[in-house]
């Protein structure tokens, strides 16, 4: 189990720590605004911001996102994650 904290709020989830962020942000978490573009972290159509800084969330297993602040496009939207 591991918590991080997506758009301000505190998550849990349940799946194999080396999962690409990404994936888990699109299928746990529903936030479909990150999108999949080349799966190598060149196009940047899976950014990010990870304590303020642009990640490439495709390329980034779960668990280095751990205990840090994730903030999808949604989140700078406004939107709120349930």
């Amino acid at each position: 189990m591991l918590e991080i904290t997506v758009n301000g709020k505190k998550k849990r989830v349940d799946v194999d720590p080396k999962m690409p962020l990404l994936w888990v942000l699109r299928e746990e978490f529903q936030l479909t605004g990150t999108k999949f573009g080349c799966g190598t972290g060149v196009c940047g159509a899976c950014t990010v911001h990870i304590n303020g800084s642009p990640m490439r969330s495709c390329v980034m297993q779960v668990s280095a996102a751990a205990n840090k602040e994730i903030t999808t496009i949604e989140g700078m939207s406004g939107a709120v994650v349930e």
